[in-house]
């Protein structure tokens, strides 16, 4: 038999979401924009799966403060490397280093620290290449916007990964540099073309990891926000500021959760919000809700009550190898994704920034052919679908109450409309899986993955549409930097665990089906229809194909009963049901 969830239609779930309303958890790091040579514009693509958040994080060079790329240095699995040739590696590490290096704001922001000059750190500040992706971003073209989506930008203050992991000189310096970009991008946005301020500054990413923060002293990294967060609010008071994007929060719970808040509060340091990663590397996506809620917790004992609480990284995996990009695109994890959705409206996440949305390494778009037609291209993948499917359950935003049962494989979400003539389900079959977040683990098939176009190098990157694409308008040949820093060994270590376990499943019903009843329904004649991801389904459009004939559905005696055999293991179904009295 099928697993049975049941929801009140004459109650909303004052306990999930924010008081019921849905929350807004579909956000993404990555931007829309080309970010380099082979990769693709998504505009389209991502006003079609709703994006109203957007992190800006690992845009190499766009909105990094002072990247030291070094060629000797990268990784063949670097996200802009990985995919490319093996023959053309060393010109695609060039090329990466060149464009992350000149792209950054400051670049010679680790030269005047160094001196301790801040006149130094600004010279030739390169404001207009970030300025350009902004504009790009935020302004949303009408024609590609026929729902007017208006995008709401999270700056992340600092680099891009690889971009150098030693931490700031000169944190007196680095803090002025980040007012002058409040100033910039937060109290005098309309003067550079952007349409609203940028309101969330999150300071730094990661400093619990060796890639980002080469310091085994959190107290290192307390005292860097501190003198940030004060320099934002004195530029702009009216802006949110918090930090500090921890990587593990279970097994770094002391140094940079607790420990962190309890700087904040003995020194009166402003914390707006607090961000945190959901790597969860179980397999298990309801472990969003121990994460969730030991942050929660930890906020609550230092008195921030008020502050919100930011996933601003999540996915299946957190190690890049191209198994892993080709399974974070495929049917099972847009159940993950989809699952991982619906657990968030259950815990302690304000918003959440999945990593990433973009054509790049973990992004949800790729350069794969149809099956159907090998002489086009997909449009996406079905995690991206999976991002659709929920952008969908906004229709309807206030969520029913029902029995929250996260004991299977299935996870269903069941929301209505404010006049309440509308319900739309979303149901999520996803089983839990320790191998499929384990990157030495290989899928059945690699996906075909964009990557770095080496055809051209940086000098040949001057005609005038390259300039504007990928470089503000600048000539990228007439820009220098000097933000060396020795990069001495890593001296933090990996945790070794991450303290989260896999919750125990009883598959049995789930793998056969779903079906839904909504009691006090109220009215007697309904139109339905149902959308579903699975392997083999079609990815010519972000909205997946129609099943509607696949499901049965009924309503007696005042009870709506749906009924899908086909909602088995590795799929998302949305269902959406308009109701009326004749």
């Amino acid at each position: 038999m099928t697993k049975i969830f049941s929801f009140n239609k004459n109650h909303r779930d004052l306990s999930a979401g924010h008081h019921s309303l849905l929350k807004e958890v579909n956000g993404l790091n990555g931007v829309p924009k080309s970010l380099a040579p082979g990769f693709p514009d998504l505009d389209d693509q991502f006003n079609q799966m709703g994006i109203t958040h957007i992190r800006l994080h690992d845009g190499f060079g766009i909105g990094d403060m002072d990247n030291y790329f070094q060629v000797d240095r990268l990784s063949d699995q670097s996200q802009m490397i990985i995919n490319v040739p093996e023959e053309n590696k060393l010109a695609a590490k060039r090329l990466f280093s060149d464009i992350s290096n000149i792209r950054s704001i400051f670049p010679y922001a680790a030269a005047g620290m160094r001196n301790h000059d801040i006149s130094l750190a600004l010279k030739e500040a390169n404001y207009k290449m970030t300025d350009a992706y902004l504009r790009d971003i935020m302004n949303n073209k009408a024609e590609l916007n026929p729902c007017n989506i208006q995008r709401q930008i999270m700056f992340r203050i600092g680099r891009s990964g690889e971009g150098g992991y030693e931490i700031p000189q000169d944190f007196d310096i680095y803090a002025m540099l980040v007012g002058i970009l409040v100033n910039r991008y937060a109290l005098n946005y309309a003067r550079i073309g952007l349409p609203g301020k940028i309101t969330y500054w999150q300071v730094w990413n990661e400093p619990d990891l060796l890639y980002f923060w080469n310091s085994d002293d959190p107290k290192k990294y307390y005292e860097l926000y501190a003198k940030i967060a004060r320099i934002i609010k004195a530029v702009d008071p009216s802006v949110k500021v918090g930090g500090a994007g921890i990587a593990f929060v279970n097994s770094k719970l002391e140094d940079y959760v607790d420990g962190f808040l309890r700087y904040c509060k003995d020194n009166d340091v402003p914390l707006d919000f607090f961000s945190w990663h959901g790597y969860v590397i179980t397999g298990d996506p309801q472990n969003i809700i121990d994460v969730g809620n030991a942050v929660q917790q930890s906020l609550n004992t230092y008195g921030f009550t008020d502050a919100e609480s930011f996933c601003t990284e999540w996915n299946s995996s957190a190690i890049g190898t191209k198994n892993t990009y080709t399974k974070v695109q495929s049917p099972k994890n847009a159940a993950y994704i989809a699952s991982t959705f619906i657990y968030m409206q259950y815990t302690k996440a304000d918003r959440a920034y999945y990593y990433r949305g973009d054509g790049l390494s973990f992004g949800l778009f790729n350069n794969q052919s149809s099956p159907k037609n090998p002489c086009v291209k997909n449009c996406c993948t079905y995690s991206a679908q999976s991002f659709y499917l929920f952008s969908r359950m906004f229709e309807t935003p206030y969520i029913l109450s029902g029995n929250k049962d996260f004991s299977t494989g299935l996870t269903v979400l069941a929301a209505e409309n404010a006049e309440g003539n509308k319900v739309n389900i979303l149901a999520a079959n996803y089983k839990v899986d320790k191998s499929f977040a384990d990157s030495n683990s290989a899928p059945d098939y690699l996906y075909q993955q964009y990557y770095l176009d080496t055809s051209r190098s940086l000098n040949q990157l001057t005609d005038t549409w390259s300039k504007n694409k990928w470089f503000g308008g600048v000539d990228p040949t007439t820009m220098n930097s000097d933000n060396m820093v020795v990069q001495h060994d890593p001296v933090q270590k990996l945790p070794d665990d991450n303290l989260l376990r896999a919750k125990s499943r009883d598959y049995t019903n789930s793998d056969q089906g779903v079906t839904v009843v909504i009691n006090h329904i109220g009215y007697k004649k309904f139109k339905v229809k149902a959308y579903r991801i699975k392997e083999g389904g079609g990815l010519e459009k972000i909205s997946p194909p129609e099943v509607t004939n696949q499901i049965n559905v009924s309503i007696s005696n005042n009870k709506l009963t749906l009924v899908d055999k086909g909602a088995t293991p590795s799929t998302v179904t949305l269902y959406s049901l308009e109701f009326s009295h004749h």
